[in-house]
């Protein structure tokens, strides 16, 4: 058993219709590999980005919608690093 905490940053694209924003997002995630594999229900993350500058900049943004964006970029691209990593196959979990 081991555990493993990784710090990233990921981007996410945001389109607003009259251009486009590219919010860096830091990701901290920890996992337990247990012989070579990811064990399920183990990966905990804290998702950092500048919330505030965001609505300030753009008064209309909808921050439920975009909290839910930002959510599924960030567990596409940890889904990426287990990949890349081997911790699982082709198959999301």
């Amino acid at each position: 058993m081991v555990w493993i905490v990784e710090k990233k940053v990921f981007y996410h694209s945001l389109d607003l219709g009259f251009g486009r924003v590219k919010i860096p997002i830091r990701a901290k995630f920890e996992f337990e590999v247990r012989d070579g594999a990811l064990v399920p229900d183990s990966l905990s993350k804290t998702i950092l980005y500048n919330k505030q500058v965001l609505e300030k900049r753009y008064p209309s943004l909808d921050l439920t919608r975009l909290q839910r964006s930002i959510d599924d970029t960030v567990n596409h691209e940890i889904d990426n690093y287990f990949r890349a990593c081997g911790y699982f196959g082709t198959e999301s979990q």
